[in-house]
């Protein structure tokens, strides 16, 4: 018989920031200059609002079960054994990276976009719905990925 370990990644939070109006999908953000920005709190974490200049939103735009306007960014440490390299074509040797074993730590910031009630969803159980994460930097190559072009 086998004897198969897993050895878990290790995962430090570094930063987490929460913006109002923004989406996880770059291209529907539009230009900054369509965006009027202001700074408050959520829960007594900061948290920057943006407002369209053309805002038409409505105080029951909560009822709404599609419309989530928190962008949560969490940015991570992780530690892991999981490599990228690559290689050339016939796979003789490496080009960048390497694929010995030791553990890699990768900077990787994941997003998504969440209601005012998903932000209270904090109790450890389970059937939660998915929050549909993406990662969106990895080791700063979009230099954190900002929500505008």
């Amino acid at each position: 018989m086998a004897n198969l370990t897993v050895t878990q990644p290790s995962i430090k939070v570094l930063k987490v920031e929460i913006a109002h109006g923004l989406n996880v999908d770059r291209d529907s953000n539009g230009n900054a200059e369509d965006w009027t920005t202001s700074e408050s709190s959520v829960m007594g974490a900061p948290c920057t609002y943006y407002t369209p200049v053309k805002d038409e939103s409505s105080f029951f735009d909560f009822l709404d079960e599609e419309k989530k306007p928190y962008n949560v960014a969490v940015t991570a440490l992780i530690e892991s054994p999981m490599k990228l390299y690559v290689q050339n074509q016939n796979f003789s040797s490496i080009l960048l990276g390497n694929d010995n074993d030791e553990m890699v730590k990768n900077v990787v910031r994941f997003e998504t976009n969440l209601r005012w009630s998903d932000l209270t969803d904090v109790l450890p159980t389970e059937n939660k719905p998915e929050k549909r994460w993406k990662i969106t930097d990895w080791n700063n190559l979009m230099n954190e990925n900002k929500h505008f072009a």
